[in-house]
């Protein structure tokens, strides 16, 4: 079903799939008839009969809702998706939130997602920053290349809108991880792309945009954001995808897609999808190559986060893992870390300073699936326990020769 989008009065009306390219344009239609033709100041949006709705269609509209209601005082009413399952990514997705403020209390972080997220500071965007790069590194075993992929990307996509977007707004920012790519969208309402570089032809900005050094001040920018992040989804298998006023291009290096179109109907600002692929030990090697030489980036959210001046990887139970020690769920969380860790690191120092228990499914979930993964030899040489209580030693021994029996009948 393909979207059908209108309005009606002072409705705008929103039914089938919400989910790509022409959404977004559509919306942004209806809302500039609605209320800077129409001239409505009370908006309603209503997703009652929306079968599907994707980040990649809602997160550009977001700050245009945004700018609507800040600087023009546009009243903005949801009526939710009447399937459950999309009510329940509306509000967790904080898309409830940003378009009716006061009916909708913001949502932290999910299992599955990062929701919509605000920033206006280069503060607020690094804490931001890790907030996401700690969801994903919980999420599952991504290999140290793909998270500092995600780590540069990310942080270049985001500092754009604060350096370029000429916005006091800020920016939006959502991610989730898949089985197959972790996915981030940043959009702005700011002046847009053609705009910073200069350039009236919309389409040509966008794939200017893309290549290497493209930059309005080559002596303050390096200008190798767009096109860093655009070479780690092609490298990765991944796909990227950028709106900006009255054009829009996109890649899918599975499908071997690509298009860059002009576009009537503008969005007025900017937005990036960026969905970078599974492992890859060379990733960076091969897409970060500025003027023909490899990039290193020069900041680790791994080594801030775990390392010592005696450059040995810590995780600290109890700052790391409160909130996960009762539960398997909460294990399999911290062994994705510690998973993560170890693809960084000969071996990993787990503190147990201030922990006096865990749960015995959290001990099986970190402990014994580790040992039946690393083997026992290379599980004793790389996983270094400290400040162990005697309890837990007790429970992690227990859970280890468990997972070993089970290990061992499931394969007989």
């Amino acid at each position: 079903m393909e979207p059908d989008i209108s309005r009606r009065g002072n409705a705008v009306l929103l039914k089938g799939l919400i989910r790509d390219a022409s959404a977004i344009r559509r919306i942004c239609a209806c809302l500039h008839q609605t209320i800077s033709q129409r001239g409505f100041s009370d908006v309603v949006l209503d997703f009652s009969e929306c079968e599907a709705v994707t980040e990649a269609a809602m997160l550009p509209v977001i700050p245009q809702i945004v700018r609507y209601q800040e600087d023009e005082g546009i009243l903005f009413r949801l009526t939710p998706p009447r399937r459950s399952d999309l009510y329940r990514l509306f509000a967790n997705a904080n898309w409830s939130h940003f378009i009716q403020p006061d009916r909708f209390d913001p949502t932290p972080t999910s299992a599955s997602h990062i929701p919509t997220r605000r920033y206006k500071s280069e503060a607020e965007a690094y804490t931001l920053l890790d907030e996401v790069l700690r969801f994903v590194t919980r999420g599952r075993s991504v290999g140290p290349d793909t998270l500092r992929a995600v780590e540069w990307s990310l942080n270049e996509i985001m500092d754009n809108v604060l350096t370029h977007a000429e916005t006091d707004a800020g920016g939006f920012v959502q991610a989730t991880v898949y089985e197959t790519r972790i996915e981030f969208v940043v959009a702005d309402s700011g002046v847009g792309v053609p705009a910073s570089l200069g350039l009236r032809d919309h389409q040509f900005a966008l794939r200017k945009a893309v290549l290497e050094g493209q930059t309005r001040n080559s002596v303050s920018y390096a200008g190798n954001g767009l096109f860093g992040t655009f070479e780690l989804a092609r490298v990765s298998g991944g796909q990227f995808e950028i709106h900006s006023q009255n054009a829009y291009l996109y890649y899918d290096s599975l499908r071997d897609e690509s298009s860059s179109r002009r576009v009537s109907v503008p969005l007025n600002g900017t937005s990036v999808r960026c969905a970078i692929g599974p492992r890859d030990a060379s990733l960076l090697s091969r897409a970060l190559r500025f003027h023909g030489r490899a990039h290193e980036p020069l900041y680790d959210y791994m080594e801030r986060t775990f390392g010592t001046e005696g450059g040995e990887m810590v995780f600290a139970v109890k700052e790391h893992a409160a909130g996960d020690l009762g539960s398997r769920r909460g294990g399999q969380r911290v062994r994705h870390v510690l998973e993560n860790m170890l693809s960084e690191q000969e071996h990993v120092i787990l503190d147990f300073s201030g922990v006096s228990i865990i749960s015995s499914s959290f001990a099986d979930e970190v402990f014994g699936r580790l040992f039946a993964e690393l083997g026992p030899r290379s599980f004793m040489s790389r996983i270094v326990l400290r400040n162990v209580d005697p309890t837990i030693d007790g429970l992690i021994d227990r859970a280890i020769v468990q997972r070993t029996r089970l290990t061992e009948q499931q394969n007989r």
